[in-house]
């Protein structure tokens, strides 16, 4: 399965905190899962791919909009929370480097904060595009030294496994956010960026508490949590986490997305 043998089992571990955080009312998504809804005009009829689906939260606004949806994930346990959310989707437990439809079987594609997860990008992004007709939707994290969660993130990288930090680089969460990074990716598939807008979206946790539950549920954090414990690794969390603390106790993570419409 490639990346998703090794991803899927991560972001499984605790696929319903994920579902109740990341992709809740107040994570991350809303507004570029909006922003890309409008854009890409979903609606009745459409036919809508969602590469790296998690718990389905785009597909289920998607369908909300009478489109047909689809959706495909490395983490069986966020796959049967998106078909709880969605029973009248085609979701699927695979790899987006290898994805299980014939050419041109839909409008939109879409991968949001997903495609930097595979082993070989330029091989995810042409198995995406092989499979729309239409546009192919990616997002990836940018501005990141502005933004909350890599803010977060940094002083773990202490609690990882040596061994996985250059792994990481090239499949993680920042692969693709270097300046130039995407162009030359989009490139190797033979596309190019149609249209590439940033949009702003805030993450919000009702306490530390909350927000540090939610940070132990990525794959991502998962290694380091096996290599260094939880204790370890809830305690960086909560001292990272501090500087994102209201007057109410609220975490608030800024945070900027890069959505490139390639063809």
């Amino acid at each position: 399965m490639g990346s998703g043998a090794r991803w899927g089992p991560l972001f499984g571990a605790r696929a319903e905190v994920w579902a109740d955080t990341w992709e809740g009312a107040e994570g991350w998504g809303t507004r570029v899962y909006e922003h890309v809804l409008q854009s890409a005009d979903v609606g009745p009829g459409t036919t809508v791919l969602d590469c790296g689906c998690g718990a389905g939260r785009f597909v289920r606004l998607a369908a909300e909009r009478g489109a047909d949806v689809a959706g495909i994930d490395a983490a069986a346990e966020l796959v049967e929370i998106a078909a709880q959310r969605s029973p009248q989707a085609d979701l699927r437990v695979g790899d987006f480097e290898a994805l299980p439809w014939p050419d041109g079987s839909f409008d939109v594609v879409t991968g949001f904060s997903t495609f930097q997860f595979a082993d070989d990008h330029g091989r995810a992004l042409a198995e995406a595009r092989r499979v729309s007709r239409g546009g192919l939707w990616v997002v990836i994290p940018t501005r990141l030294a502005d933004s909350g969660i890599p803010q977060v993130f940094a002083p773990l990288m202490a609690l990882f496994p040596p061994q996985t930090l250059p792994t990481l680089k090239e499949s993680g969460m920042f692969a693709l956010s270097a300046p130039g990074k995407l162009e030359e990716v989009l490139a190797t598939a033979r596309m190019s960026a149609r249209s590439d807008a940033t949009i702003e979206a805030t993450a919000g946790f009702p306490d530390a508490q909350a927000a540090v539950r939610a940070f132990l549920s990525a794959g991502t954090t998962a290694l380091a949590t096996r290599h260094s414990g939880q204790a370890a690794v809830e305690k960086a969390l909560h001292h990272a986490l501090g500087p994102f603390l209201d007057d109410l106790g609220r975490v608030l993570l800024p945070g900027w997305f890069r959505v490139v419409e390639a063809s």
